[in-house]
């Protein structure tokens, strides 16, 4: 493997521990883009499933148990109706609007949240936003690998505390990793050297996660969620860049 691809892979590997870690997933829809700068598409893709099973696996050893668990069992249910969901409707739907109309929400919700802070969204601050935005989250991390933006939204309209917040999405994604792993083996995707591969950067993980953690344990509620806004306002833009189409 030639020298640049192996900077690449540590970087994305550094990036999303501490995505996953200190913003609950937040900067991995840079992740993909940055690996295709050396693999193709379908490579970046089948190699980004395997590193990030290793960063949840990680993650939710070192957030174990402070999870929200009956929030998690009312998202659980959507995800999982996603996930099918986009399975079936995969040749039918176009990804570059799907991706644009997850990107407008980012942006509205981010504007919402920085600007207008008075007006609560109680439309989905319930089980059934929970459910419908779990649902989206399965759909886009299926069809756009963008499933983060959905979940983020949903927490920060609920006023999720930062260490529940991150810990929630961090089971939430590792086992929707895994329901996603059981397609990606039936299409052959994920082979042996693709797992080698993954491994040899455990090490890369680990850090990510410490640096990730010591973000986390700095910041406070109320800047947390700050920071969150800022995250899915840049999101809502670099989807919108990446989606290919005609405004």
């Amino acid at each position: 493997m030639e020298i640049s691809a192996v900077i690449i892979i540590a970087i994305v590997v550094l990036l999303i521990g501490i995505s996953k870690s200190a913003f609950a997933g937040a900067l991995g829809v840079f992740a993909v883009p940055l690996l295709m700068l050396k693999f193709s598409a379908v490579e970046a893709i089948a190699l980004m499933l395997p590193l990030l099973i290793i960063a949840d696996v990680i993650t939710v050893k070192g957030y174990w148990k402070k999870w929200d668990t009956p929030l998690l069992m009312t998202l659980i249910p959507g995800a999982i109706v996603g996930i099918i969901t986009a399975n079936l409707i995969i040749d039918l739907i176009n990804n570059d609007y799907l991706q644009f109309v997850i990107a407008s929400i980012c942006i509205v919700f981010a504007i919402k949240n920085i600007v207008f802070k008075h007006i609560e969204l109680k439309l989905i601050n319930n089980k059934l936003g929970a459910y419908c935005m779990s649902a989206l989250s399965g759909i886009s991390s299926t069809l756009v690998h963008a499933g983060g933006p959905p979940l983020l939204i949903y927490f920060s309209a609920i006023g999720l505390a930062p260490s529940k917040f991150v810990a929630t999405a961090a089971i939430f994604f590792a086992i929707m990793n895994l329901v996603k792993l059981v397609g990606f083996i039936s299409l052959g995707l994920i082979t042996s050297d693709l797992i080698l591969t993954a491994l040899a950067f455990i090490p890369m993980a680990f850090v990510g996660h410490w640096i990730g953690v010591k973000i986390n344990n700095n910041l406070d509620k109320q800047l947390f969620l700050k920071v969150m806004n800022y995250l899915l306002l840049v999101l809502g833009f670099w989807l919108i860049i990446k989606a290919n189409i005609d405004i």
